[in-house]
Order: structure tokens, then C-alpha cells, then sequence
């Protein structure tokens, strides 16, 4: 099963950087000079893995997913993206960011990201939680992606590492980000 969705990602960066290379044949040199429109939407896929952990609860895993990002002058970030993610159990992850980036190809980004993770978990009965804890993992955090890179209408990251603190009530749980790589393609 692995297997199978390596090779899905594989062909989905494929076929990204096909249409890329579609979309800057068709650029004309006049055009490569002008400076990036107020938006510019990118589709990406990406592969990773997230981590809850707290007293009462941990759930997460490693998969993959899709999302849409919206850069502001080549500068501001608003993304959005939803994962599959397989370990403990099958588990979905939703991801929203707010941050910056680097103009120029070499695009590092920082980003304030509120993840929810939901679906399958392992719950702990501890004094503080004497019945299993109902509802999503939230967590509020911070992603780092220092090797992100922009050229024609590609984006390419090969590392995004996040952190982030949830809240149990009582008590706190920690949320770790692992991208390994996310490709996407600018409309």
C-alpha cells in the first residue's frame, strides 16, 4: 500500500511539473519582466507527517495531501491544506498558515499555522481525564521551510519542520510537523 502511495505522489509531482513546463514555454519574453500580480494562486501536493501528543491523547501519522496557497505581493502567505495521514489508525489533517517568504527562487517561508487533526487515536484515562477526550486535536504553531524554491510557475520545498502547543483541558499537548516534500504549480 506504501508503495502505491509513493508512486501517486510521484506521478502527481509529474505531472505539476509538466504542466509548469507547459506554462512558461508559453511566457514571452516582454512577460518574464513584469513584476508578479497583488495574488498569485498556487495548487501543491505534499507529503509529510504530523504528531499529537499530550497526557490523554496521541494521534497522527504519515501520508500525504493537497492545498492552495494565495501569495500577496511575492511576500505575504494564506494557505490551506488537507491531509490523509496513516499510522495510528487513518487520521485527517487540516492545516491553515499565515505567514511570509523570501521574493527571488530561493523562497525560504515562516509560517503561523492552526492545525486539527481528526480520526483515529489512542486515549489514555489519567486522573485529570477519567473519560476518553471527545472532539479534534487543535493546535496552535509555528512552520519553518528553509528549502523552499520558486522558478516559472513552480514551487519546490524539500524540508518544512512546525511546532505547535494544543490545549486538553486541562493540560497541554505538543504538535510536530515533518513536510518531506511539497511540489506545486502557480494559476
Amino acid at each position: 500500500m506504501r508503495h502505491f502511495e509513493i508512486g501517486g505522489l510521484l506521478a502527481c509531482a509529474l505531472v505539476l511539473l509538466s504542466t509548469t513546463s507547459a506554462q512558461a514555454q508559453e511566457m514571452t519574453p516582454a512577460q518574464e519582466g513584469v513584476l508578479p500580480p497583488g495574488h498569485q494562486l498556487t495548487l501543491y501536493g505534499r507529503a509529510g507527517g504530523m504528531l499529537y501528543l499530550s497526557d490523554a491523547l496521541t494521534t497522527g501519522g504519515f501520508g500525504g495531501g493537497v492545498g492552495v496557497r494565495d501569495t500577496l505581493r511575492d511576500r505575504f502567505i494564506l494557505q490551506a491544506d488537507l491531509s490523509f495521514l496513516m499510522g495510528i489508525g487513518n487520521v485527517g489533517a487540516l492545516r491553515l498558515g499565515a505567514g511570509v517568504q523570501r521574493s527571488g527562487t530561493w523562497t525560504p517561508a515562516v509560517l503561523a499555522t492552526l492545525s486539527v487533526v481528526m480520526g483515529d487515536r489512542l486515549t489514555f484515562l489519567t486522573p485529570a481525564h477519567p473519560t476518553p477526550l471527545r472532539g479534534p486535536a487543535v493546535s496552535l504553531g509555528v512552520s519553518v521551510a528553509p528549502l523552499r524554491f520558486t522558478q516559472k510557475g513552480m514551487q519546490l520545498s524539500l524540508l518544512e519542520l512546525g511546532v505547535g502547543a494544543g490545549s486538553d483541558l486541562p493540560g497541554t499537548g505538543l504538535a510536530w510537523h515533518l513536510g518531506l516534500l511539497e511540489v506545486g504549480t502557480h494559476f
